[in-house]
């Protein structure tokens, strides 16, 4: 009886090992945020608001300023919903310079756009002139035409 104790004991402990181990590894390949980016929705997002305004007036592109917070339970819905949209993050990915700033490490530049809290996104020309914004977890539906809208509108300049 003891044998069978001590086999079931070490057993578990050696599923525990392994449980812990494969989580371990899960958790090390997960990535937020780093010194210069922030990883959402499959989009990489520029942290510093200067560098990512300077590589759009580099390549004449817009800029799309998502604020959000880790805490925010509707920036969750739209990131998935909304930035994980095929045809939203396709045009992201290639037509803009993205920035993403953290309501609660970023406060200078949320100040500097009025936004107290998230999901924000605020869109600027390549000179950094607000064109528009998104307030709040809006649809894809909702989002395309303005994102659409402003991208058209800087490429015309």
């Amino acid at each position: 009886m003891k044998t069978k104790k001590l086999l079931s004991i070490i057993v578990l402990i050696l599923i525990i090992a392994f449980a812990f181990v494969s989580y371990e590894t899960a958790l090390s390949k997960f990535r937020l945020s780093d010194k210069n980016y922030t990883y959402l929705a499959d989009l990489t997002w520029h942290r510093q608001f200067d560098k990512g305004l300077q590589i759009a007036q580099e390549e004449n592109k817009p800029v799309a300023i998502y604020f959000w917070a880790v805490w925010c339970q509707y920036c969750a819905a739209f990131q998935t919903n909304t930035l994980g949209n095929a045809q939203i993050n396709k045009m992201l990915k290639e037509d803009y310079v993205l920035m993403a700033m953290d309501l609660d490490v970023d406060k200078d530049v949320a100040q500097k756009f009025g936004v107290s809290y998230p999901p924000v996104v605020v869109f600027l020309d390549a000179n950094g002139k607000e064109v528009d914004r998104t307030i709040g977890a809006v649809d894809a539906g909702t989002f395309l035409p303005i994102a659409t809208k402003v991208r058209d509108q800087v490429r015309r300049k």
